[in-house]
């Protein structure tokens, strides 16, 4: 550009003048200050212009429909243009679920202020087409009760327990046990058993073991007994830790699948432990008393375990101060190797044979691929640098929960995940992307995050339900209608 415009004058850029302009007759004929060149680079300067401002004009009159990016409307569109989209089924699974009642624990008056803290739901009775729920309100007592659902509206409530039972009058939930700090319950189904963790911190860790009372097929009663005519023996399974130490505690249990030759593994305040099927417990991994195989320091509490779902003798641990370990439970502890994720972790949730959604504190929530992962190698007394996730959920919002709820359903690929601000969000684990649901996204719990979701299909059903802990309620969302009526 000129310094100053000179009527009369060209500025050449090149070589830093003035010339003057000149007619064509006498300028040479490719001299940029003739007056042809000079009228004809103001022409095309001019178009550039205009050109421009159309081209800005027509960035604001075009807009991407909506439609396009909604995950169904948008999937649709995608798949008629030759597009592939792999949250599409997962879109519409998610979209369709309804808000299907709620069974209570506790009066809501009198009740815990604060939401079930502990949960697990168990679809097993094909007879009679109920769950059967274990849970804690208070971390002190394990209650029981059923799940039933009226077969023409598809919803639950507690006054159709009275078709179950042999005393109508009693429809509260029944109280199982008494166990200091719960921490967790699950069922293990090969031994069809009950674990009960506590984190009551001893010299030792215990885990309540009891099996529920089946009935025969052709007893009209539910399949899964509970009260008192349900268990009749309750074990108290437990190993002593270093005596050293005073403060040891389970903080989780996870059941081992078949093919395995434990029944449970127990992630405690310092290390892994595992329970054989004659109900003793032993050390799995490098705290256990003896076995330093490492820096003390590698885990102070773990906080999730899970198997590979391909490799019933692989595990996956881990918990804070953010190490996930995986370890063939053939080798000896030493030979496990840790991955660096930088945050204490909450979940983990195996998606396949490679790849594990995980979940901790300051919001992580994300996916990470065992096959991409170069770090994930060494031992327990060599360092491991941070790794990169396959790819982060940003809408994930969790500060500094460690007992906040997650669930996947692998089929549908959808995750169901607790915020802290007592929001249930569904993710797809194959995108990250947030998946619409009319009544789940309408989740808003006063009494903080939300501690328990849970899928599970009701006996006879193809797909999973979705049941959330919220305040001292069972609540069930089911896909499907509102009204049956409004199904073609």
């Amino acid at each position: 550009m000129a310094p100053n415009e000179i009527p009369g004058y060209y500025w050449d850029e090149k070589k830093r003048r003035y010339f003057k302009v000149e007619k064509g007759t006498t300028a040479p004929g490719d001299a940029a200050w003739s007056s042809d060149n000079v009228k004809k680079r103001k022409l095309e300067d001019a178009a550039s212009v205009e050109a421009l401002r159309k081209l800005n004009l027509n960035k604001n009159r075009i807009v991407r429909s909506e439609a396009v990016n909604q995950p169904i409307m948008g999937g649709f569109f995608a798949r008629e243009c030759g597009e592939t989209d792999l949250d599409l089924p997962a879109a519409a699974f998610a979209q369709g679920f309804v808000e299907k009642g709620k069974v209570p624990l506790a009066n809501t008056a009198w009740g815990s202020n604060t939401n079930v803290k502990h949960m697990f739901v168990a679809g097993k009775d094909h007879k009679n087409d109920i769950c059967t729920v274990y849970a804690s309100l208070d971390e002190t007592v394990v209650l029981s009760t059923y799940i039933p659902r009226d077969p023409s509206s598809g919803r639950v409530h507690r006054r159709l327990i009275s078709d179950h039972i042999d005393m109508p009058i009693h429809l509260r939930p029944n109280r199982e046990i008494s166990i200091p700090q719960i921490s967790d319950i699950k069922y293990s189904e090969k031994a069809h058993r009950m674990l009960v963790a506590s984190r009551y911190p001893s010299s030792q860790v215990s885990t309540m073991v009891f099996a529920p009372k089946r009935t025969g097929p052709d007893d009209t009663r539910p399949t899964w007994l509970i009260g008192d005519s349900g268990t009749t023996l309750y074990l108290n399974v437990r190993a002593y830790g270093d005596h050293a130490f005073n403060d040891y505690g389970a903080n989780v249990v996870c059941p081992a699948p078949r093919g395995n030759e434990y029944m449970f593994l127990v992630g405690s305040s310092r290390g892994l432990l595992h329970c054989r099927g004659d109900m003793s417990m032993g050390w799995s991994s490098p705290w256990g008393p003896g076995h330093y195989y490492g820096p003390q320091d590698s885990f102070i509490d773990i906080f999730a375990v899970d198997f590979l779902p391909t490799h019933p003798k692989v595990v996956l641990f881990g918990g804070r101060p953010g190490y996930l370990f995986k370890g063939d439970l053939r080798q000896n502890a030493s030979q496990w190797s840790k991955l660096d994720l930088n945050n204490a972790i909450t979940h983990i949730k195996p998606i396949n044979e490679n790849q594990l959604l995980v979940s901790g504190i300051r919001n992580m929530l994300a996916v990470y691929d065992l096959r991409y992962t170069a770090r994930f190698r060494g031992s327990f007394g060599l360092p491991a640098g941070p790794v990169t996730p396959l790819f982060k959920i940003d809408q994930y919002k969790n500060a500094a929960h460690i007992k906040i709820g997650l669930d996947v359903d692998l089929e549908s690929g959808i995750a169901a995940a607790a915020h802290d601000d007592g929001k249930v969000a569904l993710y797809s684990v194959r995108s990250g992307k947030r998946l619409p649901s009319r009544d789940i996204d309408k989740i808003q719990s006063r009494h903080g995050a939300i501690h328990c979701v849970q899928f599970e299909p009701f006996p006879g059903d193809r797909t999973p339900s979705l049941f959330v802990g919220e305040h001292g309620n069972i609540n069930t969302y089911t896909f499907g209608v509102d009204n049956p009526e409004d199904e073609a």
